[in-house]
């Protein structure tokens, strides 16, 4: 497999929650008048079916993201991390907000990919089954530490449970 190197320069969080999606096999379309439990219920189901993984950042911030088939750096210091299952089917995953969550949900011809372009957040891949390690290498309510990535995921290749709630979420 390629050596896998991609750095997103800034996400914008407003809602304190970052995901990983596969466009092409995620759901997004949950009703007009979806309701914040329901938006929920529809991720931990896709997570289930590992779709998606999301996970909560601890504050509302411009995030920098980097995706790497090498672990995270040894110097970096690792807040907290974890590790979850994502299935690519059509060569492709996104790194995504919850507001292009929420909106994808609420219209049907919107979809979580919609704002890949705005912050070169997609990543192309060979389909197949991965583990995602998330690391978190600052905290939002800290001084920064370093000049490095606020959060480093990690993609092999394998297979690993499935998520059944959304990480490090306070909801």
């Amino acid at each position: 497999m390629a050596q896998i190197q991609h750095r997103i320069d800034a996400m914008t969080d407003d809602s304190g929650f970052l995901g990983l999606v596969d466009p092409h096999a995620y759901t997004s379309f949950v009703g007009e008048d979806w309701t914040l439990e329901m938006l929920f219920e529809r991720v931990e189901s896709e997570m289930r079916q590992r779709t998606m993984l999301l996970w909560g950042t601890g504050g509302e911030e411009q995030w920098r993201i980097d995706l790497s088939d090498s672990p995270v750096d040894p110097r970096l210091p690792v807040i907290r991390q974890i590790a979850g299952p994502i299935t690519v089917t059509r060569g492709e995953l996104v790194v995504v907000n919850l507001d292009t969550v929420t909106m994808a949900a609420q219209f049907a011809d919107s979809a979580v990919n919609d704002d890949k372009d705005v912050y070169g957040s997609g990543i192309e891949l060979p389909n197949g089954d991965y583990i995602c390690t998330i690391s978190q290498l600052t905290d939002p309510e800290e001084d920064r530490t370093h000049e490095g990535p606020d959060f480093h995921l990690q993609l092999l290749a394998g297979r690993t449970s499935p998520w059944f709630e959304v990480a490090w979420s306070q909801l």
